[in-house]
């Protein structure tokens, strides 16, 4: 073993991965910040170095719910969450497809609970938890 850190052929790679880790395991390179997120530029900034949430539909406990299994890294994680299908009050993102959500448009949202949980204005388009 290397008792000097100077002279140790792995410091390179080590310092690499202690920089990456310092900066949350999120690589150098930015990923684009999705539409409509975020109020301002700072916002947008944090949003493009976040990694994606983990999304996966878990249940349908009855026709017009969905449970769902919401994993953001460093913001929250909802392991059976509730979300509700409605027509769409606003236009959106489906947080599956990626998909546009219009005015009108079968999608499900987070129940309203209190507190109001971190993802309260994400959709999700009915067509992708019918499937």
């Amino acid at each position: 073993m290397h008792r000097d850190l100077a002279s140790d052929p792995t410091r390179e790679g080590w310092l690499r991965t202690v920089s990456w880790l310092g900066n949350g395991g999120v690589p150098d390179t930015p990923r684009p910040a999705r539409a409509g997120r975020g109020a301002g530029a700072t916002d947008d900034a944090a949003l493009a170095l976040r990694l994606p949430p983990t999304i996966h539909v878990l249940d349908r406990p009855t026709p017009r719910t969905a449970a769902i299994s919401w994993s953001d890294p460093g913001a929250c994680h909802y392991g059976y969450q509730i979300w509700d299908m409605a027509p769409a009050k606003r236009e959106g993102v489906c947080v599956l497809s990626g998909c546009a959500i219009r005015i009108g448009d079968m999608a499900y949202t987070p129940r309203a609970d209190e507190p109001v949980p971190i993802n309260a204005g994400e959709m999700i388009a009915a067509a992708f938890v019918e499937g």
